[in-house]
């Protein structure tokens, strides 16, 4: 596995998973050098990260660091940033757009799992399910990554 120094989580438009990503991220990384943040791939100007996102977070006492969504530009990649997408579709659309990012995968792919992360609409409840879910794969991705420190 590469050594990343950036990790960024990609979703449609950055208002919901890969915020949520990005926060357990953030918590689980506990001080590592890993820079961790999220990007949309719609993002025509700045929206409000979803709510129900927000309060779903902050029932597991974690705060998103971005209060607005951000697109994904040329200047976040490098030669070790792992892009980790919540789709498929996604995934394909980071590499038609921006061909310098050399590691790219969706977040089931990187942690050996097929399929998407899908946006969770209606109720609390659904946030929730999505939230525990990211959770699981947010993990098993940290495992992957912070392997190589329990050898």
């Amino acid at each position: 596995m590469a050594n990343f120094s950036r990790l960024i989580f990609v979703c449609t438009d950055n208002s919901c998973l890969s915020i949520m990503a990005e926060t357990v991220m953030n918590r689980i990384k506990r001080g590592r050098p890993l820079e961790v943040m999220s990007r949309g791939l719609v993002v025509l100007f700045p929206e409000p990260v979803n709510q129900k996102a927000v309060t779903i977070l902050e029932n597991h006492y974690m705060e998103p660091l971005a209060r607005e969504s951000r697109g994904l530009e040329t200047r976040d990649l490098n030669e070790t940033t792992l892009v980790l997408t919540m789709t498929v579709s996604e995934k394909r659309r980071v590499m038609e757009s921006f061909p310098m990012a050399n590691f790219v995968y969706t977040l089931r792919e990187f942690t050996g799992e097929s399929g998407d992360v899908e946006q969770p609409g209606g109720e609390l409840e659904n946030y929730e399910a999505c939230y525990r879910r990211i959770l699981r794969l947010v993990t098993a991705a940290a495992e992957i990554l912070f392997k190589e420190e329990k050898a």
